[in-house]
């Protein structure tokens, strides 16, 4: 992590700047606003972590942000997230720029993994992120705050913000907490002592009945018409299982189902794929601890999209425009044949042979006459 001199910024407290504090006030611009970019299709984690660094550039160091992301936050958890947020958040495709070149900081992923949009002419200054495939990029040189293997980045912003000495609200204790506990799945995923200390330090401040809202916010009418088609699409083999979407508007069900299909009984990989216009969107899932998802389903995608990921989760898009509902359903089919197949090389490597042949998840009956 580079650090650097004081660039002038006053800030709350009389404490010393910890070195990652000290090396975030090295890239902030001396005055306007810093824009806050969370990865396409911001997910709980990304939220979270783009509120509390919003916090932390007003209260510690006197620096005006905006939260700007690309795509919707369509997923009912994280619909109720923003309604609960006191920050506003600005779409990519709403922000005007002028002759302005804003400093940015991108959270949650990395602006040249292609799960970040960037808009033309802005300055990315530093990069948050927990993902175990981060990598730098050369020539970059500002913040890199990379920490590989940790379970959500909103647990770094948790550390900024004690270090900073900065209260944490109710409201905002209550978005991290869900934060930890969607990306480590209650703790049963990957943690480390960060997590769990972010999250029991946070439990008691957060607003329990905020914390409610968003654990069981409303699911529209069409969420349970993809649940339907998930399940009736679903097939098992061995020990993985996976499903497929023929249309949906929003990418966040499709992770959903792969989190779904993982609570089946002895199932160590589950995966979806579904079409959204022109692109076929897959998510990954494993139990396993050498899973690697991230780097699987990079070597399955390869040039062909983008992909990414933790340790146990992974996600990746492929662009099909111009080619025919013939050639789409082939390479989807080839897509999935290589994911069976790299999964059944890492199945073979953790002594889990997989079963000859797939079968539905559940058995159709004729109905009686």
């Amino acid at each position: 992590m580079p650090h650097g001199a004081s660039n002038g910024h006053r800030h709350n407290g009389s404490a010393a700047l910890t070195p990652q504090l000290a090396a975030l006030q090295a890239v902030l611009p001396a005055r306007g606003r810093v824009l806050i970019i969370p990865h396409d299709y911001p997910d709980p984690d990304a939220l979270a972590s783009a509120a509390a660094l919003h916090l932390l550039l007003k209260a510690r160091f006197g620096v005006p942000s905006r939260i700007v992301f690309t795509g919707l936050a369509s997923r009912a958890e994280n619909r109720a997230m923003l309604k609960h947020c006191r920050y506003s958040f600005t779409l990519a495709t709403r922000l005007q720029l002028g002759r302005k070149r804003p400093a940015a900081l991108v959270l949650d992923g990395v602006p040249w993994s292609g799960r970040v949009t960037v808009p033309p002419g802005v300055r990315v200054v530093g990069v948050i992120d927990h993902h175990p495939q981060t990598r730098a990029k050369k020539g970059f040189e500002g913040l890199m705050d990379f920490r590989p293997g940790l379970g959500a980045t909103a647990s770094i912003l948790y550390e900024y913000l004690k270090a900073a000495d900065v209260a944490v609200p109710p409201w905002l204790a209550a978005l991290l907490v869900y934060a930890i506990a969607t990306e480590t799945l209650d703790f049963s995923r990957r943690f480390t002592p960060l997590d769990l200390e972010a999250y029991t330090a946070l439990l008691p401040r957060a607003n329990m009945r905020i914390l409610g809202d968003i654990r069981h916010a409303p699911l529209p009418r069409p969420y349970f018409a993809h649940l339907a088609e998930a399940m009736d699409h679903a097939q098992v083999y061995g020990r993985v299982a996976w499903s497929h979407l023929d249309a949906v508007e929003q990418s966040e069900i499709v992770p959903e189902i792969a989190d779904l299909l993982s609570r089946i009984e002895r199932v160590t990989w589950t995966f979806c794929t579904a079409w959204r216009g022109d692109d076929l969107l897959i998510s990954v899932r494993s139990s396993l601890p050498g899973a690697r998802c991230g780097a699987l389903l990079k070597a399955v995608v390869r040039d062909q999209g983008s992909a990414g990921g933790h340790f146990n989760m992974a996600a990746g898009v492929l662009n099909m425009t111009g080619q025919s509902l013939e050639e789409r359903e082939e390479r989807r089919e080839e897509l999935v044949r290589s994911l069976l197949g790299w999964i059944e090389r890492r199945s073979a490597e953790a002594e889990e042979p997989l079963d000859i042949f797939a079968h539905p998840l559940v058995d159709k009956k004729p109905a009686a006459g």
